[in-house]
């Protein structure tokens, strides 16, 4: 059985199929809940909408994969260490866009095709 720790107060099935590798995109959440409908189970019914929020002591289950989730919130020092991780990882991007930016080749300005002697 697997763990999920909350930060916010819920995540969605759509998020959770994309944040366990389920799927690779968020759009490809209804083409999976389609294809394994019947076969996912939150808290013991069957469910299939991507937008179904996944909150606190939770139980998602996927028979065919052989996995069962549960969910728990995370505590204080947990959530603090994350939003400081997001905080430390928005400013490492501004800072690789800012150099992405400064070392940005600049194209030549095009030049004028040659010019022939007797023609126009």
């Amino acid at each position: 059985m697997k763990k999920y720790i909350l930060f916010e107060e819920y995540i969605t099935l759509g998020q959770v199929l994309k944040e366990l590798g389920l799927i690779s995109t968020g759009g490809q959440a209804k083409i999976f809940l389609a294809e394994n409908e019947g076969n996912i189970f939150y808290n013991g019914e069957a469910e299939n909408r991507r937008g179904k929020k996944l909150r606190d002591g939770d139980l998602l289950e996927f028979p065919t994969f052989d996995l069962k989730v549960t969910f728990e919130q995370a505590d204080a020092d947990a959530i603090k260490e994350h939003e400081a991780e997001k905080v430390e990882e928005a400013r490492v991007k501004a800072i690789v866009k800012k150099m992405n930016a400064e070392n940005k080749t600049t194209k030549p300005a095009k030049k004028a095709p040659p010019r022939f002697p007797g023609r126009k």
